[in-house]
């Protein structure tokens, strides 16, 4: 009978991805799926705001509803948050 050495195995570290929607009187969280993010044209890390918004039943008629001010694309470990990409929205219409 052969003895095989089992190696340790650490854990990876979990990586999520989140839209923060700040809006005139609350804060909107939005989970993305890690299979929507993309490295776009110029590879960047990047993800359509309007999958994820029908992915979590909402359209963009919900976001112009919400007052939403600023909208910042983040990827979350146990560790910290990074932020990839901010927007404002400064529309006035």
């Amino acid at each position: 009978m052969s003895h095989e050495k089992v190696g340790l195995v650490t854990p990876t570290q979990s990586i999520q991805y989140k839209y923060i929607i700040t809006c005139k009187d609350k804060v909107i969280e939005l989970e993305v799926d890690s299979q929507d993010v993309i490295y776009n044209a110029d590879d960047e890390l990047d993800c359509p705001l309007d999958v994820v918004l029908r992915k979590n039943a909402h359209s963009l008629n919900d976001l112009m509803s919400w007052n939403a001010k600023e909208i910042s694309f983040v990827q979350m470990t146990e560790e910290h948050i990074t932020v990839i990409k901010t927007f404002s929205l400064n529309v006035n219409l």
